[in-house]
């Protein structure tokens, strides 16, 4: 990643000069979707989408830390403004300044402060009258396992309404197997959402799905996956509530959004648990948040 990463920065610094470093992707609390600058003009346009498509290569490398920004600004390909380049620039310059960030794979168990009551709680008796015959579906053909399970960890989060245009929310979702992330996201969700649940049960459906692909990959790799994998949300409606207002159930995607939940977790594939909103690591990918939030959260 640092290699090409090097080379993108010398080629953008040799169309546009020296890129200032910036300690943070995007400023707190910047939408560029309200940009009302200069539309480019096919020149700059261009350039603008190859920028775009460098900065999708650098967060498939790893670089989590750019993908909310990257995914922000890669929306107005089509038609950029002077403002969006600007912005695009400021990652460079940001990633010109912090050009030695990697991932460290680490297969020792996460470290989880609290919560023992929580881990404690028994989903399948919880909701044996709603789905009593909930269970993980298996491969019969997947090979014997011949590694000792490794936990597997996932932080959601969602921003709700953060398109001041389309109002539509983000979804945030960060994947841990052991201490290494594996996979990570964030897009705008497909439907506008009118409650802060809905928006959140949408994003927690997408974690359940995302959680199960991942332990079918570690299937296929011939890890052991016996145990519910934790899925940490900061909603304590969406994560611990077995009941739901008649007026979303209604909403049929939130529905079902809700029901795939619940019913992975009576199967013990995952295990929701509720925390704090400043310790959710999927915070920084559904918003642009302050340098002190993104650096406690990110690390240095």
């Amino acid at each position: 990643c640092k290699k090409y990463l090097t080379e993108a920065i010398k080629r953008v610094e040799a169309m546009f000069g020296e890129l200032p470093k910036k300690t943070m992707p995007m400023p707190d609390g910047d939408h560029p979707e309200i940009d009302v600058s200069a539309p480019l003009d096919d020149e700059n346009h261009r350039k603008y989408q190859m920028l775009i498509g460098m900065l999708n290569w650098i967060v498939c490398l790893g670089r989590l830390d750019i993908a909310f920004a990257t995914s922000s600004l890669s929306r107005f390909t089509a038609c950029p403004r002077k403002g969006h380049l600007d912005r695009v620039l400021r990652i460079f310059g940001y990633l010109r300044k912090y050009n030695n960030k990697r991932i460290v794979v680490d297969s020792r168990n996460p470290i989880l402060v609290g919560g023992k009551d929580a881990m404690e709680l028994d989903f399948t008796e919880i909701f044996r009258e709603q789905y009593p015959d909930a269970v993980e579906e298996i491969d019969r053909n997947v090979p014997k396992p011949l590694v000792d399970e490794i936990e597997i960890t996932a932080f959601v989060d969602s921003d709700h309404a953060h398109d001041k245009v389309t109002r539509r929310s983000i979804t945030g979702l960060l994947i841990l197997v052991g201490r290494t992330p594996v996979y990570f996201i964030s897009k705008r969700q497909g439907a506008i959402e009118t409650s802060t649940y809905g928006a959140e049960f949408c994003a927690m459906r997408t974690a359940v799905e995302e959680v199960q692909s991942v332990r079918y990959m570690l299937c296929c790799l011939g890890v052991r996956v016996r145990y519910a994998s934790v899925i940490l949300g900061d909603n304590k409606g969406v994560i611990q509530n077995c009941t739901i207002s008649d007026s979303l159930l209604k909403k049929k995607h939130v529905a079902i959004a809700y029901h795939k939940t619940i019913e992975s977790a009576a199967a013990e594939i995952v295990h929701p648990i509720k925390i704090d909103g400043n310790s959710n690591f999927a915070d920084i990918l559904t918003k642009a948040v302050t340098g002190k939030t993104f650096w406690r959260l990110y690390g240095k």
